[in-house]
């Protein structure tokens, strides 16, 4: 209806043919941004995983952080704006050996103790294509932020078996510790560990709903109750007078 009468409109103002298409492929794209909503989502803390990976004399060590938390913010109709705000718990580090795991956490590297969080803000979208952009931000590491870039690819939106729709990002990035304090055996760049840490972000995130919270497009609607049918209130009974003949019945009789 909203389309005719776009139409109609412009073709009483335009009586051209070429120019009316112009303007309602304008007008037509207007509307469909304006009905275009942000989609706000919560990340998955059991489907995402920081990976990272170190050099490790002539080889290489690689891990996981498993404890990604956050909230993230995409707009369909405008892709260079965005936001995201995620937390990864330093204590869910694993990689394979919890020896090693247990050092790195101590003062000799994350200081877990002091700084239990790697904290990211973005502050910018950048679109580079229909799925993929980069995002810049603030992280926060060791009690220190620097501004990183993070280029993502958007690697698919869809409906869980329970109903929950799913959107999933991947973001690869390199920092160097020395950065962000963190730099024992790094010795100019020719220690025993290296100073460049790569980073592959996996990130899963549910779409919420109005109301906060996750979209599911299986539940039911909620019917509201159906109101008993009100029954029509009995006339009030009226006082009858005694019929005196009724009263002295039997005694004269």
């Amino acid at each position: 209806m909203l389309n005719f009468l776009l139409r109609a409109d412009t073709a009483r103002l335009f009586p051209s043919r070429r120019v009316r298409t112009i303007l309602s492929i304008a007008l037509l794209g207007l509307t469909l941004n304006a009905w275009a909503a942000p989609e706000n989502y919560r990340i998955d803390d059991t489907h995402s995983f920081a990976n990272w990976s170190i050099r490790h004399i002539v080889g290489k060590t690689t891990g996981t952080f498993t404890g990604v938390k956050g909230t993230l913010m995409l707009d369909p109709a405008n892709p260079n704006t965005g936001a995201a705000n995620v937390t990864i718990s330093l204590y869910s580090l694993e990689s394979g050996h919890r020896a090693r795991d247990i050092h790195v956490l101590t003062s000799d590297y994350l200081d877990a103790n002091a700084y239990p969080d790697m904290r990211f803000a973005a502050s910018g979208f950048r679109s580079t294509s229909k799925d993929a952009g980069v995002m810049s931000g603030q992280l926060t590491l060791h009690g220190a932020t620097r501004q990183v870039d993070i280029p993502y690819t958007i690697l698919g939106t869809a409906t869980d078996p329970l109903g929950n729709v799913r959107t999933a990002f991947e973001g690869r990035f390199t920092l160097n510790r020395s950065d962000y304090g963190i730099t024992k055996y790094v010795d100019g760049g020719s220690g025993m560990i290296g100073n460049e840490v790569e980073i592959t972000l996996l990130v899963e995130a549910l779409k919420l709903g109005p109301d906060g919270q996750p979209l599911n497009m299986k539940a039911k609607p909620v019917t509201p109750p159906v109101a008993a049918p009100t029954q029509p209130a009995e006339p009030a009974k009226k006082d009858s007078k005694p019929d005196l003949k009724d009263m002295f019945k039997g005694i004269f009789n």
